[in-house]
């Protein structure tokens, strides 16, 4: 494959970046509603500060094996998070992405269970629309159908979950009734494949891809089914945590605690690759309470741990709160939700906005009175970001669900402006059909 098709086939050549804004190789500047494209770019582009903690680093002590040193910004940047929330989240096994986070989560699951004398649990629960990422392990409990049919056959033991989504839920039904309902549901299949088979369940506190919100009551009634049958609640916080919500990690929005937090993508804001399973002192106690070596019961990465990767998450967790990013982001974010709402209220192609923080989703729909979609050949969402880029804007469609997770840096004049761009792209394309 040449440059030229490359090019043309995946976008524009990006060759600059500063704050909420992103230059291609023409010239042509685009507003990132988007966060780099994947909601990595937490506190926007061009940090100095970021910058020069990670050339302070490299310069001191780029990197050494976990297996042969321990290093100071890695013990940091575990002490740091441990304190982020009231949580009982206190080791990080820190790794390379959000999909090595999740193998590694799925690893202490299963760990955890052994050190109990329970090694035949060995299964874990997902659900429809979610994304845990494309590793064999992340892949086999991600709802992507494409995926899962050409890296077939996926790892055995994953067992798939109806979605808890709030706008479907059946007529007549409060989103309290249907919450019980999903948790019912959970529960069900708990009992049908065997609570002393079930290792732990994958379930992202918001779903990032749709941005569902679920109603208050469901990780609760969640949290207490995993309690009654000793199976783990993996929180997968990849994508919406560090701050995207308005707080550090979306759980904090329920009253409840996983056992396992996954995150990546934002906790070094893009700047290097780093990733963290991040378990509760309960599960820790049980895996390493036998004294035993702590070799093999998570399986160890080359570049675990990284000085410079842990020295730019820390030099971003400086930054978020010395800048008071959960405040802003939090406000911002529930203006720009409500402008949404407001201009979009009683439209008829417009079934429902929600979100939290700098986590926002459209959906849009064929008929909003019956929640009828739009036909799948019509491709409207796409359509919808490809106009926006067009018009030198960067939004994310997943189907007919549009959705905005900007910079936690973003300002109100900022948030106006993507306001303004997502609404003339969606007006324009909704006017074609």
């Amino acid at each position: 494959m040449t440059a030229a098709a490359t090019r043309a086939e995946r976008g524009p050549l990006a060759v600059s970046a500063s704050g909420v804004r992103v230059t291609d190789a023409d010239g042509r500047t685009y507003l990132d509603g988007l966060s780099g494209g994947s909601a990595a770019a937490t506190l926007g582009h061009g940090r100095v500060d970021v910058a020069d903690a990670v050339h302070a680093q490299m310069t001191t002590l780029h990197w050494v094996s976990l297996r042969t040193f321990i290093n100071e910004p890695s013990i940091e940047l575990g002490r740091r998070i441990a304190g982020l929330t009231d949580a009982d989240l206190q080791t990080s096994f820190f790794v390379s992405s959000g999909s090595e986070a999740v193998e590694s989560a799925t690893q202490l699951a299963k760990s955890y269970h052994r050190a109990k004398g329970n090694p035949e649990r060995t299964k874990f629960l997902y659900r429809k629309t979610g994304y845990h990422g494309t590793t064999l392990v992340g892949a086999s409990a991600s709802d992507n159908q494409e995926f899962r049919t050409w890296f077939a056959p996926l790892a055995p033991g994953f067992v798939e979950l109806d979605a808890c989504y709030p706008y479907r839920r059946p007529d007549g039904m409060t989103e309290e009734e249907y919450g019980d309902a999903c948790a019912d549901a959970i529960e069900a299949t708990i009992l049908a494949e065997g609570p002393e088979t079930i290792a732990g369940i994958l379930a992202e506190a918001i779903p990032a891809a749709l941005v569902l919100v679920p109603p208050a009551n469901y990780l609760r009634r969640l949290r207490e089914i995993c309690d009654r049958y000793d199976i783990l609640w993996i929180d997968d916080e990849v994508f919406i945590g560090v701050g995207r919500t308005g707080r550090w990690f979306g759980f904090e929005h329920f009253g409840v605690t996983p056992d396992i937090v996954t995150s990546s993508k934002g906790i070094t804001g893009g700047y290097v690759p780093l990733g963290a399973a991040i378990a509760t002192g309960r599960v820790m106690e049980i895996i390493y309470g036998d004294g035993a070596s702590t070799q093999a019961k998570v399986s160890g990465h080359t570049y675990a741990a990284h000085p410079t990767a842990c020295a730019a998450g820390l030099a971003v967790l400086d930054a978020i709160e010395k800048e008071n990013l959960l405040e802003s982001t939090a406000q911002v974010g529930e203006w720009m939700i409500e402008a949404f709402r407001s201009r979009y209220e009683g439209h008829p192609n417009v079934g429902e906005v929600r979100g939290k923080g700098f986590l926002i989703g459209i959906e849009l729909v064929q008929d909003a009175a019956t929640k009828a979609p739009f036909a799948k050949d019509l491709g409207v969402g796409r359509r919808i970001m490809n106009r926006a880029m067009e018009q030198d804007f960067m939004l994310r469609a997943t189907g007919d669900v549009i959705t905005l997770f900007p910079a936690l840096v973003t300002t109100q004049q900022d948030g106006e402006d993507m306001v303004e761009a997502t609404c003339r792209a969606i007006d324009e394309v909704l006017g074609e059909l």
